[in-house]
């Protein structure tokens, strides 16, 4: 059942934009101005005017329930007071009580904030764009951020307060004319495509003709395709120089990438040597790859640029939650350059040979395999009471030097893992690994039509595997 509180398409607040057209175009230009970055960021979708609020877009979010979340803006041309600032603030507030975790920001656009308020786009500008400069730095940041906390709490009460610090952001900016906001897209654009070489004379065509369906389309979704297609018109020239789709896995010893699909990994880096248990993995992190393998599909992508930082069970997960049965094929970012899935072996090339012992026995019902590079996992794996007869080993005793090689290598594990299945007909397989990221990825792409397989990670302190998450794998 509707809470009756809720705000809602056809209630006062809703249609008050519908009706009023003083103030449409100081929104419409404020939401033209923010369109290059939301193109630059492939998680976004869509953008609607006068729809709940002023201004509302949606982008793709697999880590939440509903896989999307909103930025909202309210955008006001008029001298605000004080009585207005607080008004706009528990406008956010109420929908948030009412949808909770829908938006992940809310903004209030002012032309002129009162005096007594100016603080509140500057100070919490100067905090949000000094952040990752000391994001190594826990104890400065987490001062700037009380100290802004502090004083909305004595200007707003202490609930209103600390929703404002958590969940709003307030800019002052004033397009008062059409040329100025003209000018403010073209910057805008520039920052977010700085490779394209775009005229003025171009920069001004596209804001117009944006500005002609932001018009047509007030109260309807602007989708992102359509965007791309209008402003690909004008340059006639792609808007993206590549169709590979960015995807950045973000651990705790990596920052951000705003113009990649983010994949937040930072509670599964093994920090202080915890990992979380089986269930979580589940929740947190392999529901969330299975979330945006379906939404690219969804879209028609198939090739994805992976970087960031990940351990090796979220390497696996990666990769198989993108594997090649799928359709996808994966560039995977390294030191020595990207290694694609689907660089497939030289004929003519000699690759170092793999030294397989294969398992004679099962334990239980479970194949336990180790798969080592420089290092084999085997001799711990046997100390955690696990008879080497159930083992299947698979080292390398060089490095893998490039992409042709690592899919070289995947392959001779895949025949090997898969010929010991076929012999031992396990139920389940218990995975440990030593190896690159790179190539863990590589094996999690290609790691289908074999049985359920237990991941572990290695716990140096302790000179032990853990269990971490299970692939339930299928063709």
């Amino acid at each position: 059942m509707r809470n009756r509180n809720a705000p809602t398409l056809t209630d006062a607040r809703g249609m008050g934009g519908v009706i009023a057209q003083d103030g449409f175009d100081a929104q419409l230009w404020y939401a033209l101005t923010r369109v290059p970055a939301w193109l630059a960021n492939p998680a976004f979708e869509e953008f609607v005017l006068e729809g709940l609020e002023d201004i509302e877009a949606r982008f793709f979010a697999p880590h939440v329930d509903t896989q999307r979340l909103l930025e909202r803006y309210q955008v006001k041309t008029g001298e605000l007071k004080p009585t207005d600032v607080r008004s706009v603030f528990e406008d956010f507030l109420k929908f948030e009580r009412a949808f909770p975790r829908i938006a992940r920001v809310q903004t209030l656009v002012s032309a002129s904030l009162p005096a007594s308020l100016k603080w509140l786009a500057r100070d919490t500008a100067r905090v949000r764009q000094a952040r990752p400069f000391y994001a190594p730095f826990a104890a400065v940041v987490q001062a700037s951020d009380d100290k802004v906390l502090k004083d909305l709490q004595e200007s707003f009460g202490k609930d209103l307060g600390r929703f404002v610090s958590e969940s709003v952001e307030v800019i002052e900016v004033m397009f008062a004319h059409r040329d100025i906001a003209r000018a403010a897209f073209g910057d805008a654009f520039h920052r977010a495509f700085p490779a394209l070489d775009v005229t003025a004379k171009a920069i001004g065509a596209m804001f117009d003709a944006l500005s002609t369906i932001g018009q047509e389309k007030r109260g309807a979704p602007l989708r992102r395709e359509n965007l791309i297609a209008h402003i690909e018109q004008v340059l006639g020239q792609p808007l993206f120089a590549s169709q590979t789709f960015p995807l950045y896995v973000r651990s705790d010893s990596s920052g951000n990438d705003e113009r990649a699909l983010e994949i937040g990994a930072s509670a599964f880096s093994g920090s202080n040597g915890v990992f979380p248990d089986v269930a979580r993995w589940r929740e947190e992190l392999l529901t969330p790859l299975e979330r945006t393998a379906r939404w690219l599909r969804e879209r028609g992508t198939t090739r994805i640029a992976l970087s960031g930082s990940y351990r090796l069970t979220t390497a696996f997960a990666l990769g198989y939650s993108l594997r090649s049965a799928a359709g996808f094929e994966i560039d995977i970012v390294t030191r020595a350059g990207p290694w694609a899935t689907d660089d497939r072996p030289r004929a003519a090339e000699a690759y170092a040979a793999w030294r397989i012992t294969d398992a004679t026995a099962l334990d239980g019902e479970c194949l336990h395999v180790c798969i080592g590079v420089l290092r084999d996992p085997s001799p711990t794996v046997w100390a955690q009471s696990v008879g080497q007869g159930a083992v299947l080993s698979i080292v390398l005793d060089q490095p893998i030097a490039s992409a042709h090689s690592a899919q070289n290598s995947v392959s001779e594990i895949k025949r090997a893992v898969a010929a010991a299945v076929a012999r031992l007909r396990p139920e389940r397989i218990a995975l440990y690994y030593a190896g690159p990221a790179a190539l863990a990825v590589a094996l999690g792409h290609r790691w289908n039509s074999l049985p359920p397989t237990q991941l572990h990670e290695f716990r140096a302190e302790q000179s032990d595997y853990v269990r971490t998450a299970v692939l339930e794998t299928h063709s």
